[in-house]
């Protein structure tokens, strides 16, 4: 099968592979991030870029029923070659190549309108409890939990499907099929072991979490301790954490260093989901279709 162009380049280089259990994937995903981390930093500037302006319509929309929808609309190219550059970078480095941060985002660019499919045909079932939800609250007449009990059973398969498709992107660009084929593909990788890739997924979207909340929150309290934050106390602070609240913006200074915290946190810790699923997506392969031996035939091959 096909796989990316910088990895062909150096796979007479291809480290030896082999099946990971979870706490490798997760030591591999950090010492991959550390040892990089200027290629990850400079795939990631795009992606803040493209935060900056969601965080500017958000600010100008401001009360608009709008503001959410057209910001992370505007949004979601930046996001979608971010994720895919992340990808590349992480394919490179992981067949023991090398490459730079404006050669894994062209490579991504290069496929953008194909990554923006495979984005919302993943994001689909997800988004059809949410506008079922939005449809059903106008006529909640009183009767709320009737109401929100159609879409509340609608998330078990809508979870369902968006860890089947969870290795869509990377199905795409690592070995070039189609978008139809690289759903069938990450459906075929997952099954027999979704409740695995579920449990994977989650442990690594909660630590990137943690690592943001826990940061954001210390710097927060650490103003709030030193008296900086005016009258926002650590109760407000969760708030805007966990149920992102809006913040008092009285206090000009404060605002602007949690605002600006939040935004290079959010950027800095994107990686790390996008990484992990990319080793999970190797991991799989070498369990399911032993790729490994299927390297290593090929790197003998060519000696």
């Amino acid at each position: 099968m096909p796989i990316t162009d910088a990895t062909q380049a150096n796979n007479s280089n291809t480290p030896p592979l082999q099946p990971m259990g979870v706490s490798e994937i997760l030591d591999i995903t950090f010492s991959f991030y550390r040892r990089h981390f200027l290629l990850f930093l400079g795939v990631i500037t795009f992606y803040f870029f493209g935060s900056l302006v969601k965080h500017s319509i958000e600010s100008f929309l401001h009360g608009s029923d709008l503001k959410n929808l057209v910001a992370n609309l505007v949004d979601m190219p930046f996001e979608v070659v971010s994720i895919g550059g992340i990808i590349v970078a992480t394919t490179t480095i992981y067949f023991g190549g090398h490459i730079t941060s404006s050669a894994a985002l062209k490579q991504s660019l290069r496929h953008f309108w194909h990554l923006l499919g495979c984005y919302f045909l993943w994001a689909l079932p997800l988004t059809i409890p949410i506008i079922v939800l939005f449809i059903m609250l106008p006529f909640a007449a009183g009767n709320l939990e009737a109401t929100l009990f159609i879409p509340f059973a609608v998330l078990p398969f809508s979870l369902y499907f968006m860890v089947r498709w969870s290795f869509v992107a990377e199905v795409f660009l690592i070995e070039r099929t189609g978008i139809k084929d690289a759903f069938k593909r990450s459906s075929e990788l997952v099954r027999g072991t979704w409740w695995r890739v579920f449990g994977i997924l989650a442990l690594i979207l909660m630590l990137s979490a943690a690592i943001h909340y826990i940061l954001e929150f210390s710097l927060g309290a650490i103003l709030i301790l030193t008296k900086l934050a005016g009258a926002t106390n650590l109760e407000d602070l969760f708030e805007w954490l966990v149920m992102e609240t809006d913040f008092d913006s009285s206090n000009l200074l404060f605002y602007a260093i949690m605002t600006c915290a939040d935004l290079v946190l959010r950027t800095l810790t994107a990686p790390i989901w996008v990484i992990g699923v990319t080793l999970l997506y190797f991991d799989l392969r070498i369990r399911k279709e032993g790729f490994d031996i299927e390297l290593q035939a090929n790197d003998s091959q060519l000696m």
